[in-house]
């Protein structure tokens, strides 16, 4: 069933979810338009402090209007409590999908899309809202290339009281700004920072800090060298470097001074210019990107190509002894007298599980990220390096480690199989598994009809990923099939088979169907009926048989009484008279006899009455006295 918030947003499938909310995509019935509704997880329904967080956001994020950020349409609390925002809704994906299908994108469409970015921070901060979540997870990319920041989650008026108390990271640790990793109050500069780490994700494919722990990533935005993006890609322009590395300056101080001065320096470096001199004279005096004020971290100032090679013929020397430092990590060198740098084996870090692991391995080398790509290793372990294991390289130069992204495993297809052996063949090769069912053909009632993604030789998937299985119901109507003659058990199981289910259950007499046998059923065979109805049967009792009652025993009694005795019994009768020792008129006996039962609509019973004994026999004739003496002799 599917649930209404409010009266008006028909809830559908799930967008995502945070720690404050779940995303979906409804549909607004008022309107008729989809919209993104943020409901307020259930289980803080009853955190004072924690609805009132979620209400700001709501007052905050509906504050702002412009087209690179996702509008607010509507916010409230329906009758049960749940408090919502509905927001414009953006097919689409986010720069972080954007990131991990292609790794790095193109220096100017980075570029590019933080001048976008930066609008919508210019546009929320001249309203005194700070975003504090910058990151590619909260930037939509529209099907047309437009970009839109959302999910002011945490974010807050800048001149209302602070929620961040000292040692409370708000944020996500791999783009949270130093300040805010010592829980310091923050500003706009804060959001700038974060959105430099959001540059560099885009330039390089990977953060400018990593460690095991949320802690140790935070310790690293504090004090951690900082490798310009450019030596991990050396096609990035140097204007687009230099913007990077002052966004991601330790100091605000260092930053730009608000969003406004950074779409400057995007716009100039877009057209081919240089970027601000300001931005320029960080880049060659150094900037407190590592946290050392002394250390120079990037290259020299980008300009047009015509006008460097014209004015700065002198920094042609110094340009490639930068390029040199950077190859190698800033620390090859040569030895006094012109020694070469020495050459050492480069030890395997195929083996290491992550990049502070690879870094442990290869002591004596400077280890450093390169393209992030899926793998069958976990997350984060080396999966190739540059130079090779066993090569000759200098100590103190750069290996580069190209690190797992996501941990793929190959996908077993399961199309064909039935729903539960399906369950256990994905669950054990490590994916969730979600079941949806459709209509099918019979023969594909209770198998899996398709998955998404196939799975199949050769094809894998990220472990632990999603997997969905269609399982066949079977075909929306069955048809009825034949039921006479089964006993209701065995009729339930027959239409079981097909989808249907025994109904109601009468019984009847019948001459020619034993009992405990169904004679008859609605609907009958050969009917359709849809899935899940029922068919009612009529079960055999057998032959209908009378009622039968005894005879009364009318012995004795005249033949009137005994006329009258069967009739109140309900049996007819008729006299028959029989020689009898009894007096005449006196009942000598019945047919059927006294007592046996009988159906007294089916028989007349014979009543038989004496009519007196037998007349007795006459005496033989005697012979005349005369004859006799004749003949004697």
């Amino acid at each position: 069933m599917e649930q209404l918030v409010d009266n008006r947003y028909r809830i559908g499938r799930p967008l995502g979810s945070g720690g404050m909310a779940e995303v979906y995509l409804a549909h607004d019935d008022v309107l008729d338009r989809d919209v993104a509704l943020k409901v307020m997880s259930g289980r803080y329904a009853d955190d004072e402090e924690f609805v009132e967080r979620f209400k700001r956001e709501a007052q905050s994020a509906a504050a702002l209007s412009h087209p690179n950020i996702v509008s607010i349409y509507d916010r409230g609390e329906d009758a049960s409590d749940t408090y919502y925002i509905a927001m414009e809704y953006l097919p689409g994906g986010t720069l972080k999908d954007r990131i991990l299908e292609r790794g790095a994108l193109p220096p100017e469409t980075a570029a590019a899309v933080a001048l976008q970015i930066a609008e919508a921070l210019q546009a929320a901060h001249a309203k005194g809202v700070v975003h504090r979540d910058i990151k590619p997870h909260n930037v939509l990319v529209t099907s047309s290339g437009d970009v839109k920041v959302g999910d002011f989650g945490i974010a807050r008026a800048a001149s209302s009281s602070t929620m961040t108390k000292t040692g409370f990271i708000l944020g996500t640790a791999h783009y949270i700004s130093p300040e805010q990793a010592m829980g310091e109050p923050v500003g706009p500069r804060s959001d700038l920072y974060s959105l430099g780490v959001v540059l560099y994700e885009m330039l390089t494919g990977t953060l400018p800090y990593d460690a095991e722990t949320p802690i140790g990533i935070a310790m690293k935005h504090v004090n951690g060298y900082l490798a310009p993006p450019k030596i991990l890609n050396p096609t990035i322009p140097d204007g687009i470097n230099a913007i990077t590395c002052r966004l991601l300056a330790k100091s605000p101080n260092d930053r730009y001074a608000d969003a406004g001065e950074l779409i400057e320096d995007l716009e100039r470096v877009l057209e081919g210019l240089s970027p601000s001199n300001d931005t320029t004279r960080m880049m060659i005096h150094g900037t407190n990107t590592t946290g050392s004020s002394q250390r120079t971290t990037a290259m020299p100032p980008p300009g047009r190509e015509d006008y460097g090679r014209r004015r700065r013929r002198w920094f042609v020397p110094v340009l490639l002894l930068l390029l040199l430092l950077t190859a190698v990590g800033g620390i090859a060198y040569s030895q006094v007298g012109g020694n070469a740098v020495q050459q050492i084996p480069v030890p395997s870090l195929e083996n290491a599980r992550s990049i502070e692991e690879a870094q442990a391995i290869a002591d004596e080398f400077k280890v450093v990220p390169g393209a992030r790509r899926e793998s069958r290793e976990v997350v984060g372990a080396v999966v190739e390096q540059d130079p090779a294991p066993g090569e000759e390289a200098a100590r103190g130069s750069t290996i580069t480690v190209d690190l797992s992204s996501v941990q793929v495993t190959d996908l077993p297809n399961v199309e064909g199989r039935p729903e539960e052996e399906a369950r256990d063949i994905l669950d054990e090769a490590g994916f969730d598994v979600e079941v949806e069912v459709s209509e099918s053909s019979t023969q594909d009632d209770g198998r899996v009809v398709s998955q998404d993604p196939a799975g199949g030789k050769g094809e894998t998937a990220e472990v632990g990923s999603d997997v969905g299985i269609t399982v066949g119901s079977g075909p929306a109507e069955a048809e009825v099939p034949e039921l006479a003659g089964q006993a209701p058990e065995q009729a339930a199981a027959i239409l079981a088979d097909v989808g249907l289910e025994l109904g109601a259950q009468a019984e009847a007499p019948s001459e020619s169907v034993p009992a405990g046998q169904i004679v008859d059923q609605q609907p009958v065979s050969g009917t359709e009926l849809r899935r899940g109805s029922s068919v009612s049967v009529t079960v055999s009792t057998g032959p209908d048989l009378p009622d039968l009652f005894p005879i009364p025993d009318v012995r004795g009694q005249t033949a009137e009484t005994a006329q009258t005795t069967l009739w109140n019994a309900l049996f007819a009768s008729e006299v028959v008279e029989v020689r009898s020792n009894l007096p005449a008129g006196t009942v000598v006996s019945t047919i059927p006899a006294a007592n046996t039962p009988t159906d007294p609509y089916a028989v007349t019973v014979t009543v038989n009455v004496s009519s007196g004994p037998p007349p007795a026999p006459e005496p033989p004739p005697q012979a005349a006295p005369q004859e006799a003496q004749q003949a004697a002799p």
